[in-house]
């Protein structure tokens, strides 16, 4: 279907269905949570969600769904906005985690709306900084890691700079925890018991296009990398979950970990293989090696754009070939030294506190 006659379509059907739950009443005490990345909770939406359930004093509602972009995803996906327009219609707390349609479609007085966003920062650019089907708007708040996210939110999700608030993610909680990140390495060398004795390398690239053009992500050669290294290393991969899961090798030395937690992984890994990917972010609260293997560096900031000067800013070397890479691990070309100052730019807090900030900002929110 047309991309555009699809647009109009729900947005007629989308906005006469709001007209009809515009009378319902706002239920001060219900949060829903809202999604498109999948149909269960993950990432800070998991984390956030056990949390306020320990209250019990909230209503929890979910509306999930990974959309497809065929005939019954659409049809799928039309449904899913209408269960979404009734949820934005009765809950005082509507949290996102991606961009919305129908946030950004329609807004009801009283209701709180809330981009909790995926990500710790942003490197490319994105939201209506970009190129888009639709403009974003209708957001109340915007959660961020950093005061210096300010700027680029405000413009990305177009809300005033006021209303990008700094309060952490909860997935960075168990990042700045060592009891957790040695638990959590423990459960993944317990999963891979050929992890044990190795150097681990995580590969964790973001994706490239979008759902009306199709979704893919910067081709690597994991084999040449691994043999490059020796057996001593061990590398385990994990795509961007937008992609569907695709095994990359056959390798025994090359783990598919696309069905693993990220934080989970990270917290195994020596290393860290990115390109414009938001995890690099995260991976700087741990210290240690990044490499940023960006081959399309000057393709990418063209045509998609970048919010810094990748090659200036980032405190890790920038790779354009696989044998590069191998050099820069074997060299071993890391300043520890830059990434922790970098981390300390990036984000405000250094605690497991973020969830917490995070439920009592709603908290006071509900209260009014």
């Amino acid at each position: 279907m047309n991309t555009i006659v699809r647009n109009f379509i729900v947005c007629f059907i989308l906005k006469i269905f709001y007209l009809l739950f515009l009378p319902l009443k706002v239920k001060r005490n219900q949060i829903v949570f809202i999604s498109y990345k999948g149909d269960k909770l993950e990432a800070d939406f998991r984390l956030l969600s056990e949390a306020l359930e320990q209250k019990r004093n909230y209503q929890l509602r979910y509306v999930l769904i990974r959309y497809e972009n065929n005939l019954l995803g659409n049809i799928k996906y039309l449904i899913n906005c209408l269960i979404q327009a009734y949820y934005m219609c009765t809950s005082k707390i509507v949290l996102l985690d991606y961009n919305n349609y129908v946030a950004s479609t329609i807004h009801k007085k009283d209701v709180c709306v809330i981009q909790l966003w995926h990500a710790s920062g942003a490197v490319k650019k994105f939201g209506n900084d970009v190129t888009r089907q639709y403009r974003i708007k209708n957001y109340d708040y915007v959660i961020s890691t950093s005061d210096v996210w300010k700027g680029p939110y405000s413009s990305a999700f177009n809300v005033q700079e006021s209303q990008v608030i700094s309060l952490g993610l909860p997935r960075n909680d168990c990042l700045n925890c060592m009891q957790t990140v040695n638990n959590y390495r423990n459960q993944v060398l317990k999963k891979y018991p050929k992890m044990k004795g190795k150097k681990i390398i995580l590969y964790a690239p973001t994706f490239r296009g979008n759902f009306f053009t199709g979704i893919s992500y910067e081709k690597i050669d994991l084999d040449f990398i691994q043999k490059g290294l020796g057996n001593d290393y061990v590398i385990i991969y994990k795509l961007h979950p937008l992609l569907k899961d695709e095994k990359l090798s056959e390798n025994d030395f090359i783990i598919n970990g696309n069905k693993d937690s990220i934080f989970k992984l990270m917290a195994a890994a020596d290393y860290l293989i990115t390109d414009y990917s938001s995890i690099l972010f995260d991976y700087s609260i741990l210290r240690r090696p990044i490499i940023g293997y960006v081959p399309d560096l000057k393709k990418y900031s063209l045509e998609v754009g970048t919010y810094m000067d990748y090659v200036q800013t980032m405190p890790f070397p920038s790779c354009y070939t696989e044998e590069e890479v191998v050099n820069t691990i074997m060299e071993n070309h890391f300043d520890l030294d830059r990434i922790e100052a970098f981390n300390q730019v990036y984000f405000k807090y250094h605690d497991s506190n973020s969830t917490q900030r995070i439920m009592s900002f709603i908290d006071q929110i509900i209260q009014g």
